[in-house]
C-alpha cells in the first residue's frame, strides 16, 4: 500500500460541487482505499491504495466521486514523499504570514510564457517562482488581493489547485 495525497478542485466552493467529507471517506474505504483522512472540507484527502490503483489515482478517485455523488471534480495526486517535497522546495522558508504563502499544484506542462503573462499583474512585493509541478506564489498583502491568482490555471495552461503553506503542512502532518 502506498500514502497518496489527493487534492479535489472546485469543491465545497461557493455552494457549488458540494461533497460531504463524511460520505467521501466512507465512499472511498468501501472501494478499497484505507486509513482515509481528509482535511477540512475544501477536498484534501490522504488515503493508502494498493499499487494496482498507483498509475491512475487521481482518475480513480474522480470516477469513484462521479459514480457516488453525481459530479467529477478534477483531482491531482502525489504519493507522501512527493507532496512533502513542494514543501521542501518552497522558496520562501518562512513568510511573516504562512496563509498567504499559496502553492498552485499541478501535473502536466505548463505553458512557456506563463510567467511573463503573470508578471504584470503582480502588485510591489508580490512575488511567485514556477518549478516543475508548482507555482509558488507570495502575496504579502494577501491572496485575496492578488490578482495573480484567479489568472493561474489560465495561464499555465494545465489544471491547477492551490493550498496555502498552513493547509500543505497540515495535510502533510495527516499523512
Amino acid at each position: 500500500m502506498t500514502r497518496w495525497i489527493v487534492l479535489l478542485r472546485g469543491v465545497n466552493v461557493g455552494g457549488h460541487g458540494k461533497l460531504p467529507m463524511a460520505e467521501l471517506r466512507a465512499a472511498l474505504t468501501k472501494a478499497g482505499a484505507e486509513d482515509v483522512a481528509t482535511y477540512i472540507q475544501s477536498g484534501n484527502i490522504v488515503m493508502s491504495l494498493p499499487e494496482t490503483v498507483a498509475a491512475k489515482v487521481a482518475d480513480w478517485t474522480s470516477d469513484l466521486i462521479a459514480q457516488t455523488f453525481g459530479h467529477r471534480p478534477a483531482a491531482l495526486a502525489w504519493t507522501k514523499p512527493d507532496f512533502a517535497g513542494f514543501i521542501h522546495a518552497n522558496p520562501y522558508p518562512a513568510p511573516e504570514t504562512p496563509k498567504f504563502l499559496h502553492f498552485h499544484l499541478f501535473s502536466g506542462t505548463p505553458a512557456g510564457d506563463a510567467l511573463e503573462k503573470l508578471r504584470p499583474l503582480l502588485y510591489p512585493g508580490e512575488e511567485m517562482t514556477l518549478t516543475p509541478n508548482c507555482l509558488y506564489h507570495w502575496p504579502p498583502a494577501g491572496y485575496g488581493r492578488s490578482k495573480v491568482a484567479e489568472w493561474v490555471p489560465r495561464a499555465l495552461g494545465v489544471p491547477t489547485t492551490a493550498r496555502n503553506l498552513n493547509s500543505m503542512r497540515a495535510i502533510l502532518e495527516l499523512a
